[in-house]
């Protein structure tokens, strides 16, 4: 079968691809008329779901959402999605791999709405929900029920520590090695994540996971132990690491009693300085938080003091509107005057 001219209409896959599911959704936008047409698709008036013939692949189900606006609602296979995917590109249809918040949630009232549940799709933080969903009404209290999205922010420090709900910050743990650092990971995760031995270079290369941390998930990066004797492969890895260093938005300085901390770097917010192994002796060295990630003692303090340190207490109880949309949304279209 060869390959119709390009219509004005682009489609995306709304439901997560490389996985399957009862059914699918594909999601039609501009030409929708034209696109059924050349799909052999029998019209669906707007308002309207009919079960259809979705173009030999399957038969589903199709909601015609708004005039320029459908949606394909297949069975969820790998390979019915595949193939229907196949023909839209056969039948001119372009595949629109860059949708904007608008274009995702075509149901939405106003630009502002759109980037708001394509924040609480994307927010990775149980924290962020009941925040988001209170936005309309703190924004309406400022006079702007849906705001222009190139509106600024109240307050922007307020809002970028707050985004941290949505994008999860990324902490880097630094430390030598066999002080405890994997052991920490572990009762973090509440899991087994990292090897844990009595011997330097168990970890020899950084290990990474999401963590929930008091309703803040962070990605967290354990690095390998710093040590001049190591391996080629362990220097390697421990270069790679320290790059993380850079892009961290806070940094862990761990020891235990026998050996201090690394100096890291000086940062904003500046590295939390955290004692392992407490159960074996506090050490003299000054610290912000010592804990037995073994025990478990302290680490319910260290879980909050870290979230802290991120999201502050202030920024999650302060009243001010959230500009919680990308700046990338400030040149859509200025919102009406529809409220959720």
């Amino acid at each position: 079968m060869g390959t119709s001219p390009p219509l004005a209409t682009t489609w995306r896959l709304s439901t997560p691809p490389q996985r399957a599911g009862a059914i699918a959704i594909l999601q039609l936008r501009g030409d929708v008329e034209g696109a059924l047409v050349r799909l052999g698709i029998a019209p669906v008036a707007v308002g309207e779901m009919r079960l259809r013939n979705l173009a030999g692949v399957d038969r589903g189900v199709v909601a015609r959402v708004k005039q320029d606006q459908a949606l394909l609602m297949p069975h969820g296979g790998q390979e019915v999605i595949r193939q229907l995917c196949q023909v839209l590109g056969q039948a001119g249809i372009v595949h629109d791999t860059t949708p904007s918040a608008a274009t995702r949630f075509p149901e939405a009232r106003s630009p502002f709405e759109a980037e708001l549940l394509d924040a609480v799709a994307r927010a990775a933080s149980p924290r962020a929900v009941d925040l988001l969903l209170d936005q309309p009404r703190r924004w309406a209290s400022l006079g702007s029920p849906a705001p222009d999205l190139a509106t600024p922010a109240p307050d922007q420090a307020h809002s970028r520590q707050l985004d941290r709900l949505i994008v999860p910050p990324l902490v880097v743990a630094v430390g030598a090695s066999n002080i405890g650092k994997s052991t920490l990971l572990n009762r973090l995760c509440g899991r087994v994540v990292a090897a844990t031995a009595d011997e330097p270079g168990t970890t020899r290369d950084h290990v990474g996971s999401l963590i929930d941390l008091d309703g803040l998930v962070v990605r967290y990066v354990d690095t390998p132990g710093q040590r001049d004797d190591a391996p080629a492969s362990e220097q390697e890895a421990m270069a790679i690491a320290r790059g993380l260093l850079a892009e961290a938005d806070l940094v862990l300085e761990l020891g235990d009693r026998g050996t201090p901390p690394p100096q890291s770097r000086a940062g904003t917010p500046a590295p939390l300085v955290i004692a392992l192994r407490a159960d074996l002796g506090v050490p003299g060295w000054a610290h912000h938080i010592a804990v037995s990630a073994a025990t478990g003692s302290g680490m319910a303090d260290l879980v909050v003091l870290l979230r802290r340190r991120l999201v502050s207490d202030e920024a999650l109880a302060s009243p001010l509107p959230w500009r919680f949309w990308p700046e990338a949304a400030s040149g859509s279209p200025a919102a009406g005057g529809a409220t959720l």
